[in-house]
């Protein structure tokens, strides 16, 4: 019996049609992006999580000298009431917005270069401030101290009572203060009962309109499949039915040659000059490009895993850690700085993150059970008899259990640990599958020796 889970085979062939399919996209391809950058995720009164569909913004040239004004002004506002909140100190009221509209109020009125602009942008930077450090204050371990916003890199404002007007199958408009309908490209279906947006302006020159909504249910039937996945480098993502997919090379060799000439460029040119500011530019394209494609496989990947199976167990992996630099100190020097750098730059450009994220919203919505657990030694772990050493792994792609002579993929062999990990969790009573010593009596966690 075939199992409906065909885009995660492993085969050359499938890799260069795919990237043929992905090098078809045209430079406006725009995904869906996840509404909070703090990776923590939003959920709807429904319980469902929020997230943001983005589209590709077509402005005139008029237009687009009144979004960046916009910009300009936003960026303006927030830096200023940034600087009041870090002048308080302990016995002084904080500013509020009551106080803070008042005083954008007097701003405008003595600078007509303010006054030009939206007020209504210009509050949108204050209550998104606000909301910044309410979020601070509740969640400092999660969430980051508000920092400057910086030209050319924090470009964006909010749109509030919004409206949209749709013109075509293929085009629509949304109403911008001050710069009339803006067109952009209909990618998707606009989500219904939308009352604000926020208009970004990105280092690759490209403007997008997001439109917060609640996560859209995937379409599925139960399967009564479950997986295990294991996410690595050489291979991106290996499931516990043997099924082994690898990340296509997202830029052609072409591109990726060009891409390292202008950052060698970059390098001999004059900070603050107009060819300095063009090359870099020339490489957010490029990196643009780079980041559209890996989203595009990734939500590929995630709605294909949603559909498959009606459980999914996943690595609780600290990528953050992971890719932690190994220079050391003066006093103490890392060792393998140059070779860690490498794996380090490896593990990022899998986005294990985004991975994670995409999947637990689409699995949330669908109904999904998805489960982390501790990946502690799932890869040394032989799923047949369930002893556990560092011997068994030969290679990075091939496991030799040296007690049972079990012989595996070595990704698909920690993806059966990870599923049996997420199945002792899911039963009755269960707990996490992480192992703390490596002893010869290990309890197997395979349900035949079980």
């Amino acid at each position: 019996m075939s199992h409906p889970f065909a885009i995660m085979v492993h085969d050359d062939n499938m890799v260069a049609q795919q990237f043929g399919e992905l090098g078809d996209y045209p430079s406006s391809f725009c995904c869906l992006a996840v509404a909070d950058t703090g990776a923590a995720l939003k959920h709807s009164r429904a319980g469902g999580a929020v997230v943001s569909h983005r589209y590709r913004l077509y402005p005139t040239t008029s237009q687009m000298a009144v979004l960046h004004n916009h910009c300009r002004d936003a960026r303006f506002v927030w830096n200023l009431a940034l600087e009041q909140m870090n002048l308080w100190s302990t016995g002084r009221t904080p500013a509020d917005m009551r106080s803070w509209d008042r005083q954008l109020a007097d701003a405008r009125q003595a600078f007509s270069w303010l006054a030009s602009g939206s007020s209504s942008v210009q509050q949108g930077a204050l209550r998104d401030l606000r909301q910044s450090f309410r979020n601070w204050w509740s969640r400092p371990d999660h969430f980051g101290r508000p920092t400057w916003r910086k030209q050319r890199i924090n470009e964006g404002f909010v749109v509030r009572d919004l409206t949209v007007n749709v013109l075509n199958r293929q085009w629509a408009a949304v109403l911008v203060p001050k710069a009339g309908l803006v067109r952009f490209r209909l990618s998707r279906p606009l989500p219904d009962n939308v009352r604000s947006a926020r208009v970004t302006y990105d280092r690759a020159g490209r403007w997008h309109v997001s439109i917060l909504a609640p996560q859209t249910a995937v379409e599925r039937t139960r399967t009564g499949y479950e997986a295990g996945i294991d996410l690595g480098v050489a291979s991106s993502v290996a499931t516990s039915n043997g099924n082994v997919a690898r990340m296509p090379k997202l830029l052609s060799p072409g591109q990726v040659q060009r891409k390292r000439r202008l950052q060698r460029r970059l390098t001999r040119q004059q900070p603050g000059s107009n060819r300095r500011q063009r090359t870099k530019t020339a490489i957010a394209r490029l990196s643009a490009l780079e980041a559209d494609r890996r989203k595009n496989w990734i939500e590929q990947v995630t709605t294909d895993l949603v559909r498959s199976f009606d459980l999914i167990v996943i690595e609780n992996l600290n990528v953050r850690g992971m890719t932690r630099s190994a220079r050391g100190t003066v006093s103490s020097p890392g060792r393998n700085v140059a070779q860690k750098r490498g794996l380090n730059r490896a593990i990022l450009a899998q986005a294990w993150g985004l991975f994670r994220r995409r999947l637990t919203d689409k699995a949330t919505s669908a109904g999904v059970e998805l489960i982390a657990v501790n990946p502690a030694y799932t890869s040394q772990r032989c799923h047949k008899c369930g002893h556990t050493a560092s011997e068994s792994r030969k290679s990075q792609a091939v496991f030799h259990c040296i007690n049972c002579d079990y012989w595996a993929h070595a990704d698909v062999n920690a993806a059966c640990n990870i599923l049996a990990a997420g199945r002792a969790v899911a039963g009755p009573g269960g707990t996490s599958h992480a192992v703390p010593a490596k002893r010869p009596d290990e309890t197997s966690t395979n349900p035949e020796a079980a």
